[in-house]
């Protein structure tokens, strides 16, 4: 059933592109390939990696993110900084404007004038006003965004953010139509890039307040200000993106059209190379059929984890004594790596995410005596673990074989049943993603651009929360660093986020991999910061 679901869902998308295709013969278009279905393009919420890739093309803020990483001017053409460091005033581009598609007209008009509804004389220029309104729903607790956490430094955003003052109290203010002054509670090196975040993309009051809780969830819902516009969206297949023709920036689309694809069988890397799609992420084990190929381009980034990870939502390894017995009957040296591996580690942070310190943690010794005794003293005080317990482990079909010896030391020591399942590593990651494993050898991909981020992925609230990990200390240790503190007392904090996972057996690290950003053939211009910030923009096609 599922296959033929899938197989009517591919005819659909295909009929979808062919029927609706008004291509003419001078214009140009790009096909992308994602591996998750799109859930809101409301910039101040989206969350996952699909969604993120067409917010980040069809808004814009103040500033943005060239493709050489450096900052440079957007919705802003010009700002200015105080000696203090603490006031921001930006001036805005006079042209820039909103792009409103005559369904959202038609959708969000009303014939009763009592009711909140897009007014007739809609002002489509874009504002100071619109950043303020956008800034204060980011650190608006209500409205949950993942990114609101970048903008804490403004003033009293940190206090909002914790429900202890109001957004309008937030430090931004639109001076006049096109001049915005923020002001900082302390001195943020980052703040600018900060601002290139989604939760600092511009937000019209009038248009969410139309939408009436449905912002961002259909394209008759979206008010774009980017260098493209949501064309037309087919939940659960595709996403048409065109070039927005009332955009001003100074970099304006090279292409005509991109076509985002929800791909729900087979892999990137296939797609890539079958065609038609131009580009996508892929893994490192992907992206050895890459190499050594003139045909193709690859960007790598080494921010990929391999370690053992515990399910701390499945009742075997909910205590940390269970967790702690079976981590310290690792032995990792009976994992022999591939050749795509970088390199073995001790470390939960990946060390390109952290230059500014050395830090060896202090593993859970291995020790296979105290191991069995352990297991035995935590059965003993969980009535609900039987004895004759049974584990799976789940790990891709590259490491299956070194993981079966891993088992049989575990079986030796603690006189379980311990199976495998060997996936391949795209259902073995969905499984994982899911939560349906116990424990897991697998590889856990970091989108985050800073090491604060890093950690925030273990905290209870966390979406990217893999394996259940909940604790009120650890969650207050990484909050504790929204207020202004010195790089020396961050790194501590960092150190004793490090050591605490391992020490809770959350995850047991082994090897370190680098992700990778292919150009298919031809293709030359889309780049990638992370799996969810790709840009299209300068994108072209042979």
């Amino acid at each position: 059933m599922k296959k033929s679901a899938s197989l009517l869902l591919a005819f659909i998308m295909i009929i979808t592109v062919f029927s609706s295709c008004e291509k003419k013969e001078d214009e140009t278009e790009l096909y992308y390939p994602v591996t998750s279905d799109f859930i809101s393009i409301d910039p101040q919420i989206a969350s996952d990696d699909s969604s993120k890739i067409i917010a980040f093309n069809c808004y814009e803020g103040l500033v943005r993110v060239n493709k050489d990483g450096d900052i440079v001017p957007a919705g802003a053409d010009e700002w200015s900084v105080s000696a203090d460091s603490l006031t921001y005033t930006f001036n805005l581009r006079k042209d820039a404007k909103w792009y409103l598609t005559n369904t959202s007209k038609e959708e969000l008009s009303d014939s009763d004038p009592e009711k909140s509804a897009l007014p007739d004389n809609f002002d489509v220029r874009v504002t100071a006003k619109d950043y303020v309104f956008g800034l204060r729903r980011a650190v608006d607790p209500n409205t949950g965004s993942a990114d609101g956490k970048y903008l804490s430094a403004i003033k009293n955003a940190d206090d909002i953010l914790k429900g202890k003052k109001q957004p309008s109290e937030l430090g931004a203010e639109a001076l006049d139509d096109y001049t915005l002054k923020i002001t900082l509670d302390y001195e943020e090196p980052d703040f600018l890039y900060y601002l290139t975040r989604l939760a600092a993309m511009p937000c019209s009051e009038a248009f969410f307040n139309a939408c009436k809780g449905r912002y961002g969830l259909a394209m008759e819902y979206m008010l774009c200000n980017g260098a493209y516009i949501v064309y037309r969206w087919s939940p659960g297949a595709v996403i048409r993106l065109e070039k927005n023709p009332l955009y001003t920036g100074e970099e304006k689309a090279l292409n005509d059209r991109v076509w985002v694809y929800y791909i729900t069988e087979g892999s990137v890397a296939d797609k890539i190379k079958e065609g038609p799609y131009d580009a996508g992420s892929v893994s490192a084990y992907e992206a050895e059929q890459f190499k050594n190929k003139k045909a193709y381009t690859l960007k790598s980034s080494s921010n990929v984890l391999w370690g053992y990870w515990f399910n701390l939502k499945s009742e075997m390894f909910s205590t940390a004594e269970l967790r702690q017995a079976f981590a310290s009957c690792i032995d990792k040296s009976v994992l022999i790596p591939p050749d795509y591996i970088e390199g073995r580690t001790d470390r939960v942070l990946l060390t390109s995410l952290s230059p500014y310190y050395d830090f060896t943690p202090t593993p859970i010794k291995y020790d296979e005596k105290a191991a069995g005794e352990n297991y035995k003293k935590a059965l003993d005080a969980n009535e609900n673990i039987s004895d004759s317990a049974a584990v799976t482990v789940l790990t891709s079909e590259d490491f299956a074989d070194s993981v079966k010896k891993q088992l049989q030391i575990w079986q030796k020591v603690f006189g379980i049943d311990v199976k495998i399942r060997s996936e391949t590593r795209e259902t073995a990651l969905k499984l994982f993603a899911d939560g349906d494993y116990e424990i897991a050898f697998l590889p856990v991909s970091v989108s985050a651009t800073n090491t604060a981020e890093y950690f925030r992925m273990f905290t209870s609230g966390s979406d990217y929360n893999v394996t259940g990990y909940s604790n009120v200390n650890y969650d207050n240790l990484i909050n504790s660093m929204t207020d202004n503190m010195s790089l020396d007392k961050k790194t501590e904090i960092y150190k004793s986020c490090e050591q605490t996972l391992i020490a809770h057996g959350v995850v047991v690290p082994a090897f370190t991999e680098a992700s990778y950003f292919v150009l298919g053939k031809g293709t030359y211009g889309i780049y990638s910061f992370s799996e969810g910030e790709v840009y299209f923009r300068n994108g072209t096609t042979e």
